[in-house]
Formats: C-alpha cells, structure tokens, sequence
C-alpha cells in the first residue's frame, strides 16, 4: 500500500558522478537513492542515525533503476521519495528523478529491518512515533 508522505531531495550532479560521454554514471543512482532515503526519514521525524541508535538496520534486498534520459554535470535534479509497504516485513521505496520536471529516471529499492543481522517485524520507537506517516498497518 502507497502511503501519501513524498520528499523530494535536490542533488546536484558533481563532476565526479558523470562517465567519459559526459552524463550521470548509472553506478551513481543508488547513491542518489541512498541520500534520498536518508532525507525522507530525516522529515518524516525518524532519522535513521537514529534507528541505529535503536540497534537495528534496513538493508536494502533488491535495487531496480530505470533510466530515461541523461543526466549531466552541473544539473540540478530532484529524487522524490515514496514509500509502499511490501507484506508484513518488506517495505519498498519508490524514486523518481527529474530534471527542471523532466522524468530522467525512475528506481526502487525494497528493505527489511533487521535487528541482530536477523530480519524482524518490530519497528525502531522513533519509527513507530511516525507510523500513520510510514504504514497502514
């Protein structure tokens, strides 16, 4: 289920993040995710620092990137963030790219807490204080 919370988060492209044809390397998008995802738990008032803090993790268990059209050195881009839960352990966040409201790239990646190396249902406090913000159940 597709919860309503959305962040966006502005990159912009460093010389560093782009190939030899002068656009955005694709190994750079799960980076861009990765800071995304940061930045969605940090606004919705449950930084993930702070869901470490709580002993647990949330590995990311599969990565899918779609690319549509380039990015390059210089650009501003926006990573709008989404989250849908994923069954009773899973959750996935859903990524979009754009560029002055351009779809570049579209991605997802679906996560587990774990807690001890093992996957758990149980949630860290901090998320559970924002769960009509995260999940429906």
């Amino acid at each position: 289920m597709e919860n309503n919370f959305s962040f966006k988060t502005r990159i912009q492209v460093r010389y560093a993040e782009t190939d030899a044809m002068g656009v955005v390397h694709h190994a750079t998008y799960p980076i861009w995710f990765e800071q995304a995802r940061v930045d969605f738990f940090r606004a919705v008032g449950a930084p993930y620092d702070e869901v470490e803090r709580e002993g647990f993790a949330s590995p990311v268990l599969e990565l899918n990137v779609q690319y549509k059209r380039p990015c390059r050195f210089g650009d501003f881009v926006d990573v709008e963030t989404k989250l849908v839960h994923e069954g009773r352990c899973k959750y996935k966040f859903l990524y979009q790219v754009t560029l002055n409201g351009e779809l570049c790239t579209t991605g997802y990646s679906v996560h587990v807490f774990t807690k001890n190396g093992a996957p758990t249902r149980d949630r860290p406090e901090c998320i559970k204080k924002v769960k009509d913000k995260l999940f429906s159940d």
